[in-house]
Parts: C-alpha cells; sequence; structure tokens
C-alpha cells in the first residue's frame, strides 16, 4: 500500500512538472519576443496590435512579428530588433502587403496542414482590386487587410471574424459605402442599404423564419472572394444559378436566354435586380414599373405580353385552391378527421406550385399550366372531404338543436306536472 502511495505520488509530481515546464516554456517564448514584450507595455494604439494579435489564428500557428514586419526580436534594444540588417520592414506599403501574406499563403508546403487553399494571391491579381493596386498603383482599394484585419485575423469560422459568412456584407460596406472613397470609381454606395432590404439579407441577417443565414448569399457569393469582380453580362445567369439550379436550367429553354445571347438583355438582375431583390409576386406580370413584364412588352403584344398573363392566371388559380386546401385540412383536424392523407395531397400540391414557379422562366403556359392543374386537382380531393365535413357537422348541428329542443320540452313539461302535483 506504501509503495503505491509513492509512485501515485511520483506520478502526480511529474504531471505537475510536465505541466507547468510547458506553460513556463511558453510564457518563456513570447518573453523571448522583444516587439511583444515591449509593446504590451506601452500604451493606446502601440499596445493594440499585441493586444488583438494575441487573439488571431496566427498567434495559434506560431506566427509572430517578425514573419510580417521583419526585424529581430530577440533583442531588447530598439536599434537591433528594427535594425534593417535584420530585414526589418516596420508598417508594409499597401502595393506590398498582397505580395506578403502570399509568402505563407501561396506556398503550398506551409498551407497544406492547415487545408488552405493557396490560389487567394493569383485571384487577387485578376480582381478589380487587385488590377488597379498592381497595373495603377491605386493605394485606396482594398488589400488583404482591409478584409481580414490586419492583427486580429481570425478563422473565417469563427462569429467574430470580419470574413464571417454573416459579417461580410459590413465588411465590404465598410468602403463600398463610403461616399467619399467611391467617387473616383463612379460607384454607388447604396448597395449594403439594398442588400439589407431584399430577400436574401433579410434571411442572412435572421430576419425571416425558418431560414438558415448561413445559406443566403453574400457579396462575395456572386461577386467572388478574393478574384472580385462584377459578374459580365453572360456570366449573370451562371452566377445565380450556382444556387437556383433548376431556375436557371429553365430560363436557358425559354426566348428571354435567346434574347440575352443575342441582345445582352433580360438577365436576371434586370427582372429581379442585383442587390435589392425582392421575393417575386404575380404582380410582376402586369404593369411597367422596373422588373415587371410591361417594362419591356407592350400590354397590346399578345404573344409576348399574354403568355404572361395566362401563366399569372393559372398560378393565381392554382394558388387560390391551395388556400381553399390549407382551409379543407383545418376543418378536417377540427372535426376530429384523420388528415394523414389530405396532409400528403396538400404537400404534394404545394410542390407542384413550387415547381410551377421555377418554370414560369420557361415562359410556355403550357409547361406552367401542367403543373397548376396537376395541383388543383390534388386539391379537388381536399376539397370533397372538407364538404363532405362541413355537411356532417350541419346534420350534427340539427341534430344538437333537435335534441336540445326536446330536452327543454321535456323540462317545461315537467315543470308544470309539478306545479299541478303541488296545487292538489
Amino acid at each position: 500500500m506504501g509503495k503505491e502511495r509513492k509512485l501515485f505520488s511520483v506520478l502526480c509530481y511529474l504531471v505537475i512538472m510536465f505541466l507547468t515546464t510547458g506553460y513556463s516554456s511558453m510564457v518563456r517564448a513570447e518573453d523571448k519576443n522583444s516587439c511583444i514584450k515591449c509593446h504590451a507595455e506601452l500604451k493606446d494604439k502601440l499596445a493594440a496590435p499585441v493586444k488583438d494579435w494575441s487573439q488571431s489564428v496566427h498567434k495559434e500557428v506560431r506566427v509572430s512579428c517578425e514573419d510580417c514586419h521583419g526585424g529581430n526580436p530577440q533583442s531588447i534594444l530598439e536599434t537591433e530588433a528594427k535594425a534593417k540588417a535584420a530585414g526589418y520592414i516596420g508598417k508594409s506599403r499597401i502595393e506590398d502587403i498582397p505580395a506578403l501574406c502570399a509568402k505563407c499563403h501561396a506556398d503550398i508546403k506551409k498551407m497544406r496542414q492547415y487545408n488552405i487553399r493557396t490560389d487567394q494571391y493569383a485571384e487577387y491579381l485578376t480582381s478589380v482590386h487587385g488590377r488597379l493596386l498592381i497595373e495603377k498603383g491605386d493605394t485606396r482599394v482594398a488589400t488583404c487587410v482591409s478584409c481580414h484585419s490586419t492583427h486580429e485575423i481570425r478563422r473565417k469560422s469563427d462569429p467574430l471574424a470580419t470574413v464571417y459568412h454573416t459579417n461580410v456584407p459590413e465588411t465590404c460596406g465598410r468602403c463600398h459605402s463610403n461616399q467619399a472613397r467611391m467617387q473616383p470609381y463612379n460607384i454607388p454606395t447604396n448597395q449594403l442599404a439594398l442588400y439589407k432590404e431584399s430577400y436574401h439579407g433579410q434571411i442572412l441577417y435572421g430576419k425571416i423564419p425558418d431560414k438558415n443565414p448561413a445559406l443566403a448569399p453574400n457579396c462575395a457569393t456572386c461577386h467572388g472572394i478574393h478574384g472580385a469582380t462584377p459578374p459580365g453580362v453572360s456570366e449573370v445567369p451562371n452566377v445565380c444559378g450556382n444556387c437556383h439550379s433548376v431556375t436557371a436550367n429553365a430560363f436557358k429553354e425559354g426566348p428571354h436566354y435567346i434574347a440575352l445571347e443575342e441582345a445582352g438583355a433580360p438577365r436576371c438582375v434586370d427582372c429581379h435586380s442585383n442587390h435589392k431583390i425582392i421575393f417575386p409576386s404575380l404582380a410582376m406580370f402586369d404593369g411597367s414599373e422596373e422588373g415587371h413584364c410591361g417594362m419591356c412588352h407592350s400590354e397590346d403584344d399578345a404573344r409576348s405580353y399574354g403568355k404572361g398573363q395566362e401563366i399569372k392566371k393559372a398560378l393565381a388559380t392554382a394558388l387560390k385552391a391551395i388556400e381553399q386546401g390549407e382551409e379543407g385540412v383545418k376543418e378536417a383536424e377540427s372535426a376530429g378527421r384523420n388528415i394523414d392523407d389530405l396532409s400528403t395531397n396538400l404537400e404534394k400540391a404545394h410542390n407542384d406550385i413550387v415547381q410551377a414557379t421555377t418554370l414560369i422562366h420557361t415562359l410556355n403556359p403550357k409547361t406552367v399550366g401542367d403543373l397548376t392543374q396537376s395541383a388543383i386537382a390534388k386539391i379537388e380531393g381536399i376539397s370533397q372531404v372538407a364538404e363532405q365535413v362541413r355537411n356532417d357537422l350541419r346534420i350534427r348541428k340539427r341534430a344538437l338543436a333537435f335534441f336540445i329542443a326536446w330536452i327543454f320540452l321535456a323540462a317545461g313539461l315537467l315543470y308544470f306536472k309539478h306545479r299541478s302535483l303541488t296545487k292538489e
């Protein structure tokens, strides 16, 4: 028993020594870095780099000051730590930042252990930002640190990261909502405001229940990440089709796609807008407002505008039938009926409508009409059951009324009989 206690004590001692030694070595490693030691003792913005870096992914993977700024972090003398002979850079020039980051991020050997792509720098050189910086020396454009921050660089999966999925619009908006910054490029500064009003933005900001913000497109989804460039005319259907693939295929089967190839319009954004994408409605088939059929087609054009009216009528009829079907299911449930079959038919009818609204983009009234008729046929069965439920309810109400009347009559007769017996 004594030996076991001694052995246990030795093991505890070894574990404590291991942990203490490990921690001490970590502390000493940072203490030896004069950049960290000195800046941590300074005030205000001179201390901020250390504070920010301490929360970054770079600290996690032991990328330290000298990796970006050069110098000799082993020396406590400022003249030696910042000596040119030690490769001290200090604050990098804006035009040098992408290549500086690429020293590591374009190195396959360094990045493969983190499963990080190494083509970001090559992509950046093809972007509007990169071309303006490299080809024209325009230092007002975005570089790596504009989006990822300078010292507090967090993983993109970190909700506090500037490049976290739901934070991207605000990050892009820091420049693109700045009127003074965008004026030289003649770029509007209302994109972020419009995006926040859009269906995409409403989902991303969590304002639409049961919709996942992580699946909503942000700026980078459509414009690209490191190779950020607005999509060209012919690219728009493909860009939108990355998410809306079924709709894109339907669009390519219709006359609008032929017109797009021949004349460059209409694109998805001509009907749905680009940043302020509102959930589409049947109202788009009427009038000459922006995005409506009448914007391009005259109401007297039976061939084109007329097709739109046929599609609208078919959908409107089916949607009204769906509403009636939903009410029918509720009535059947309230009456205590088993609604499993009814709910299944209602769901199938909903699916037909979803397909029909997607196939609107074929601009083929028959294709859309076949699906709406299929939905209506499924609803008819529900309507029949609902009508039967109503009839049963009417019969029950009549029977209940008769029963109540009979009770009152019997009660009245008993009352008068009681009075007569009392008098006698």
